[in-house]
Parts: C-alpha cells; sequence; structure tokens
C-alpha cells in the first residue's frame, strides 16, 4: 500500500511540474532612437523629398505641415503655395521607443501651374483675382441669391429653382451683404477678401480648396450672408461649404445644416462685371 501511494504522489509531482506555465527568456529588446535628423532634397522646390536619418530606428511617421500625414523613412510632399512649413516625424524603433524631430521646410513662391488648374482656375482668375457678387438685382433681390433647401436633390433643378416662389421666406427680403464682393486671388498665397459693400477696406483671410472633393472652407472671415436667418450656426462657424457649380461666370456653393430633415442652405453668385 505504501508503494502505491508513492508511486502516486510521483505521478501527481510529475503531472504538476508539467503543467508549469514555461516562461522564455526574450532578451533585450534594443536600443532605442534617441537622435537624428531630416534632410531635404529641394532640387524640385514644390516636390520636396523628406528623410529621416537616425541610428537603430524602422518607424517613421510623419506630418508634413500641408495636412499631409505619411509614413516610412523616405517621403515626398506637395507645396503648391509661398509660405513656411512645419515638418516634424516621430522615430522610433526597438521596444517601441524613440523621439520627434522637425524643421521648417520654406516655400518662396506659388506653382505656377496650380492657377491653371480646374476649379482653381475658375474661382481664383488663373490666380490673378476674381470678384464675386451675389446673382440677383441688388436693387430687389429677385431671383433669389440664396434659399434653403429641402434637400441637396432641389440644387439640380438650377436655375430654375433660385425664384422667390421656390424660397422659404429667408430670401427675398434685401439682407446686409446684398451689395457685398468676395474676392479669390493666389497673389502670393491663397487670399480671400470679404467687402461688405463694394469699395470698402474689406476684411482679409484664406481659404482652402480641395478641388478633388469640390468643397472650400473659408478661413476668416465669412462668405456674404453666411448666418442668415435659419442656417444652423455651429454649421456656418466651420466655414465649409460643398462647390456645387463653377465656372468663369457662376458659382453655387452650399452647405447642409446637419439637421434630421436633411435641409441645407444654398448661395448663389457671379462675377462682379
Amino acid at each position: 500500500m505504501e508503494n502505491i501511494k508513492y508511486i502516486t504522489f510521483v505521478c501527481l509531482l510529475i503531472l504538476m511540474v508539467g503543467c508549469a506555465p514555461q516562461v522564455d527568456d526574450i532578451g533585450d529588446v534594443g536600443i532605442p532612437p534617441t537622435s537624428g535628423e531630416i534632410i531635404i532634397d529641394d532640387s524640385d522646390p514644390f516636390h520636396p523629398v523628406f528623410k529621416a536619418v537616425s541610428e537603430n530606428s524602422f518607424i517613421y511617421i510623419w506630418d508634413l505641415g500641408n495636412n499631409q500625414k505619411a509614413t516610412g523613412q523616405i517621403v515626398t510632399a506637395y507645396y503648391p503655395f509661398a509660405g513656411n512649413y512645419e515638418i516634424t516625424c516621430a522615430i522610433s524603433g526597438a521596444g517601441g521607443e524613440g523621439f520627434t524631430t522637425s524643421t521648417t521646410y520654406t516655400v518662396s513662391a506659388n506653382d505656377p501651374e496650380v492657377a491653371q488648374l480646374p476649379v482653381w482656375k475658375e474661382l481664383t482668375n488663373g490666380g490673378v483675382g476674381r470678384t464675386w457678387v451675389y446673382n440677383t438685382d441688388v436693387e430687389t433681390g429677385s431671383p433669389d441669391y440664396c434659399y434653403q433647401t429641402a434637400g441637396l436633390e432641389e440644387l439640380q433643378t438650377y436655375p430654375d429653382a433660385w425664384m422667390p416662389s421656390w424660397s422659404w421666406g429667408q430670401c427675398v427680403q434685401i439682407t446686409p451683404d446684398i451689395k457685398g464682393e468676395m474676392v479669390f486671388d493666389l497673389n502670393g498665397g491663397l487670399n480671400y477678401t470679404y467687402h461688405h459693400v463694394a469699395g470698402d477696406a474689406g476684411v482679409t483671410g484664406s481659404f482652402i480648396l480641395d478641388a478633388d472633393n469640390r468643397t472650400i472652407t473659408i478661413v476668416n472671415p465669412y462668405i456674404l450672408d453666411h448666418n442668415i436667418e435659419c442656417t444652423n450656426p455651429a454649421v456656418t462657424s466651420t466655414g465649409v461649404y460643398e462647390i456645387k457649380l463653377l465656372n468663369d461666370e457662376e458659382m453655387v456653393l452650399w452647405q447642409d445644416q446637419a439637421d434630421a430633415e436633411g435641409t441645407g442652405w444654398g448661395w448663389s453668385f457671379k462675377v462682379k462685371e
């Protein structure tokens, strides 16, 4: 009987040892990068090539200062407009540790090809400047120059929709900016100027144009009558508009008011004669 107990005890001990978790010796995870720099090849000033140089590194995450993000040790960016751009690269490697290095890239002049691209050319008259006014009779405000839509599909009936009978009563009246002007140009940068009335000093801002997605963002101050009655202040404050029509004569901007009904506001402009 004693022998049986002993054998049973040994078997249990073997089972317990066999089930014990095994810990692998993973060793040293490596030395993380601690220093480095960004090398710039600006032989093409509008399409510079950035290279991050650092020992013990293999992960590179870039912020190119122009709303572009990128990864990789060597990246190329496009800077069509004059200005100073802050370039940063988060560098890491072994152990997931690392550091961030940065530099400033300066573009001294606009890329002359940008002003001739579709949307850019129509908006800015090839970069030299284009003045937009309401597409209406400034004395009567008819036909409507802006109106509240029941949905984006109503803009498909342009220009027939731009009549007082289609308005929801907000734009038949003469509004404060009825004789105002908006000027877009690329003279040394992305320039936007708002005029309450023609000939005043104006207020200067800037703009962001996404030609591919056909949106424009006004960066100070605002478009004509951006806060007309019934607009959503939380939306208009973003300054973002969809371009629904743009040629050498007319421009229609539209803004979803982000409500449950899918309503929005449309603004109709024409080139100042």
